[in-house]
């Protein structure tokens, strides 16, 4: 699978995925966004593209971080094998 279809998989994540470990607890933990969680950890978004914690026209470092552990957890799925591309 090229980048850009890695890239098109990312794309498809919706925004209302719940991000927490366990599948037995997701009840529990339903509003586990990315957006709660940058609340949760001090970096709401302050407007569209601005972090309240970094500032504008920078990168928030938590989304630098989110980015790269969904970017590298697909490459590495593509890697395994674990992906297949869609028709």
């Amino acid at each position: 699978m090229t980048e850009e279809q890695r890239d098109g998989l990312i794309d498809r994540i919706p925004a209302t995925a719940v991000l927490w470990p366990h599948d037995d607890e997701l009840a529990w933990f339903p509003n586990r966004t990315y957006d709660e969680w940058r609340t949760i950890l001090g970096h709401p978004p302050a407007h569209r593209g601005c972090c309240q914690t970094c500032g504008c026209a920078t990168t928030c470092l938590l989304g630098a971080f989110y980015d790269s552990v969904v970017t590298s957890t697909v490459r590495e799925l593509d890697r395994l094998g674990a992906l297949k591309e869609q028709p």
